[in-house]
């Protein structure tokens, strides 16, 4: 049989991730992003009991088992499952404009349905929003702590480490990681190869970008034909 190739773009905007492209082959996996799939014909996902689950607008919990049948296109969207704000406006009216179908994990709460019910970021204080900007700055540097960061808020580490997750909306050291992560998918579409895109995204080789890869998006890196 004919292998069904992912074939599209990732790219990473704050606290989700989109996915554009035809969906490919994949085994039953798990992984930590949620995941909503949106699609113009009805998308089929087998979820951990076996149940087919059907519909333009599937909602995967985080670290729910499943299996996404390939489809010949769709839009996916991954969601950081720590953030505190809800959805922005326009993810939260596509889900809501058509009839969702969630594909459940293990958890008794439904991030999905917790998350829908969060009212989304709107502004943030400008010591956080100066802190973010130090951090575009110093990633391609190497590694960024907190403290690094911290000179000119007058904060304690923890009192900072508290008030950019309020602010942000993740831990400091979930947003370094989509931010890592955002840089090294711009820089392979620019045309980098992999062993850069993964230094870029503060992985020792390749190897360690593709599980990073896979341990948040559930994708094989390998099954990745990206857009230029």
């Amino acid at each position: 049989m004919a292998k069904n190739f992912w074939q599209g773009a990732l790219r990473i905007e704050g606290e989700t991730a989109w996915w554009s492209g035809t969906i490919g082959d994949a085994i039953p996996h798990r992984h930590f992003a949620a995941q909503a799939v949106f699609a113009d014909s009805p998308v089929r996902a087998i979820g951990s009991d076996g149940r087919e689950i059907s519909g333009t607008c599937l909602l995967i919990e985080p670290n729910a088992r499943h299996q996404l049948l390939p489809s010949a296109g769709a839009d996916i969207c991954f969601v950081e499952p720590t953030a505190g704000f809800g959805p922005p406006d326009t993810l939260r009216d596509r889900i809501e404009a058509g009839r969702f179908q969630i594909v459940p994990g293990a958890a008794t709460r439904s991030f999905w349905q917790d998350w829908m019910m969060r009212a989304p970021r709107r502004s943030i204080d400008t010591r956080i929003s100066d802190m973010t900007a130090t951090i575009e700055r110093r990633l391609p540097l190497g590694a960024v702590r907190l403290f690094d960061v911290a000179a000119g808020t007058r904060l304690s580490v923890g009192r900072l480490r508290h008030l950019f997750a309020s602010e942000i909306g993740m831990p400091f050291q979930r947003y370094i990681l989509w931010r890592r992560l955002s840089a090294a998918f711009e820089g392979l579409l620019a045309g980098s190869n992999v062993t850069e895109a993964a230094h870029a995204a503060g992985c020792a080789d390749a190897a360690h970008f593709a599980r990073t890869i896979k341990a948040m998006f559930g994708i094989r890196a390998s099954d990745i034909i990206l857009e230029r």
